[in-house]
């Protein structure tokens, strides 16, 4: 892996980030990492609550090696739909935790972001190619950003998108949000692109900006709401607001602190906004806004652990998220590879 990284320079430091985690343990005994970790339980009962702080309960599935980055909930089907950065495939995971497979297409190499579209049956898949997957190859590592549209209710393909044909470089497709008017936006974590897909699927560039390059990972996690968006700079740690009707007078979001490893965002149901942020914060924050998010302040904040949670979704049981263990995955020195999962209910 470390050849395949040298021909790759952005890659190898946007990855050397990621192994920040596992700093202060080894890898390799996945099983240790796991108890490590607090907030990491291995059943899909619910965990008794500790003496100072509840623990999350959580929703383990099994898949060899599939180390899943995005997470979605299907309403009507009870279920969560998972991408696999690895495999670039999406599976389902039932309330039992049972995972099975149920989206592919020859095009994937990693499946990253995800995003569901209940009204028009169909959910969207982010496709890169970071060097870490089965389907990795050099044509497309670090180049690839692709998007998937798909049935909801077969898994099929409906069409595949090039994104990374709208402008030269280096490209990621990361995360994606999609507005009442079935319009979709992504980011790009290696270009300084947000990607605006229309209802008929026809796409464009919304906003391309020097403000958002920087070394490694970029933009990342994207949320639309009432004409604007809201995203993430993931190697800064910073929160942007967007106006859809004029891209280029995006406004840095005013906080008291910065979030390194922000990623996965997403709205709750008292309008505040759930932020996910991985590498050295390991946190779960709920941030809230009393000036249209011209500024913010963290409500409530949660440790996640070493798990490298990147992505989460609301639902009515709570604010779902992620433990990916990417950590693993990138990590040199690991010989023996995670199998099992956990979607985590943090409630917040």
């Amino acid at each position: 892996m470390s050849a395949m990284f040298a021909r790759q320079p952005i890659l190898l430091w946007s990855f050397s980030l990621l192994l920040l985690l596992s700093a202060c343990g080894d890898k390799q005994d996945t099983s240790k990492d796991m108890a490590q970790a607090g907030s990491e339980p291995t059943t899909a009962e619910p965990q008794a609550a500790a003496a100072s702080q509840p623990t999350p309960q959580a929703l383990s599935f099994t898949r060899q090696a599939l180390y899943p980055e995005g997470v979605e909930y299907d309403a009507a089907n009870k279920r969560f739909l998972v991408t696999s950065l690895r495999e670039g495939i999406v599976g389902t995971v039932a309330m039992d935790g049972t995972y099975t497979e149920f989206a592919k297409d020859p095009n994937f190499v990693s499946a990253i972001g995800i995003r569901v579209d209940a009204t028009r049956d169909r959910f969207m898949v982010c496709n890169s190619d970071p060097g870490a997957g089965v389907q990795t190859k050099e044509a497309t590592k670090g180049k690839l950003a692709g998007l998937g549209v798909f049935r909801l209710s077969t898994g099929k393909l409906m069409k595949y998108i090039d994104l990374g044909k709208q402008a030269e470089g280096g490209h990621f497709c990361n995360d994606i949000a999609v507005d009442a008017n079935g319009n979709v936006y992504v980011t790009d974590s290696f270009s300084p692109i947000i990607y605006k897909v229309d209802a008929g699927l026809n796409e464009s560039i919304l906003l391309n900006h020097e403000r958002f390059k920087g070394e490694g990972f970029n933009l990342n996690g994207i949320v639309h709401k009432d004409g604007y968006l809201l995203v993430t700079k993931y190697n800064e740690g910073l929160l942007f607001k967007v106006p859809l009707n004029e891209p280029d007078k995006f406004t840095q979001v005013s906080l008291k602190e910065t979030f390194p490893g922000a990623d996965g965002l997403a709205w709750a149901a008292d309008g505040s906004l759930m932020l996910i942020a991985n590498l050295q914060t390991n946190k779960v924050v709920k941030l809230s806004s009393a000036d249209n998010w011209v500024s913010a302040e963290v409500v409530k904040s949660t440790d996640t652990g070493p798990v490298f949670a990147t992505t989460g979704v609301v639902n009515d049981a709570g604010f779902q998220v992620l433990h990916a263990r990417l950590n693993v995955l990138f990590d040199p020195k690991t010989t023996q590879h995670v199998d099992s999962f956990q979607i985590v209910n943090y409630g917040m």
